[in-house]
C-alpha cells in the first residue's frame, strides 16, 4: 500500500515540479513539504492503528458453539490495556447463562491492576480486583480486603492469550488471586492447575492462544480463534 502511495504522490507533486524547466528552489521544496506531510499522517495513522487489537474467539461445548469471547487489547507507549468479554449460555439440568467481564492495566511490564466480573443467569458470583500499591499489593474478593507481599506481577491470566509464557513460569490469577504454575506439555501446549482442581490447557499458534481447554470436574470446553 505503501509503496503505491509513494508512486501517486510522486506524480502528483514531484513529476509536475520536475517537468517544469523554470524549476526554483520554492516550487521543488514545497511538493516535497505536502508529500512529507502526507507520508507522517500515514505512519501516525498506522501507529494508531497498530496499537489497538481485537480478537475473537468462539467457545464451544461438545463440538458447538454455546458462546463468545472477545478479548480487546490497547498499546499506548509503555501502557497495555487488556479487556476481556465473554457470553456463554449452555444446558445442564437447566439453562444457565455467564457472563465475563475482565481488564489488566500493565506499565512497564507490570500489573498496576486488574478486575474480574462474573455473573451467573444475572446474579453477581465474583467481582474481584487487584491493585499495586507501593510494594505490594492489595486485593479485594467480594468486599473482603487482602493483601499480596510482592512487589511485582509481570504476567497474569489475561496476558497468556496475548504472548506465549515460559516453561515452569509463574502466572498470577486474577480470579483466584495467587501465583499458578505454568507446565509445558507439548511444543506451544502449556497446562495449568486450578486451585480449585480444574485445569486448563493453553496451545499457540506463531506465538498467538489459538486455542484454551477448560476442564471441569462437570464439563470441559472449548475457547478457539474464530
Amino acid at each position: 500500500m505503501i509503496p503505491a502511495l509513494l508512486i501517486w504522490l510522486f506524480k502528483k507533486y514531484l513529476a509536475p515540479a520536475l517537468r517544469d524547466k523554470n524549476i526554483s528552489a520554492l516550487t521543488f521544496i514545497n511538493p516535497l513539504k505536502k508529500v512529507a506531510t502526507l507520508l507522517a499522517l500515514l505512519c501516525f495513522s498506522s501507529g494508531l492503528m497498530a496499537q489497538e487489537q481485537m480478537v475473537k474467539y468462539n467457545v464451544l461445548h461438545s463440538g458447538k458453539v454455546v458462546g463468545r469471547m472477545d478479548l480487546y487489547q490497547k498499546r499506548t507507549g509503555d501502557d497495555l490495556y487488556l479487556k476481556m468479554t465473554s457470553e456463554v449460555k449452555m444446558r445442564f439440568i437447566m439453562s444457565i447463562k455467564v457472563d465475563i467481564h475482565e481488564e489488566s492495566l500493565f506499565q512497564n511490564g507490570k500489573l498496576i491492576s486488574s478486575r474480574v466480573c462474573r455473573n451467573v443467569n444475572g446474579k453477581e458470583k465474583a467481582n474481584r480486583q487487584t491493585k499495586a500499591c507501593g510494594d505490594c499489593y492489595q486485593t479485594l474478593a467480594e468486599g473482603k480486603s487482602g493483601q499480596l507481599n510482592q512487589k511485582h506481577i509481570s504476567q497474569n491470566l489475561m496476558l497468556l492469550y496475548c504472548q506465549e509464557p515460559d516453561d515452569n513460569a509463574q502466572v498470577y490469577s486474577d480470579n483466584f488471586q495467587q501465583f499458578l504454575q505454568v507446565k509445558q506439555v507439548s511444543p506451544h501446549v502449556y497446562r495449568i492447575d486450578l486451585p480449585d482442581g480444574n485445569y486448563n490447557y493453553y496451545s499457540y499458534t506463531n506465538g498467538v492462544c489459538s486455542k484454551v481447554d477448560i476442564h471441569h470436574s462437570f464439563y470441559t470446553i472449548q475457547i478457539q480463534l474464530a
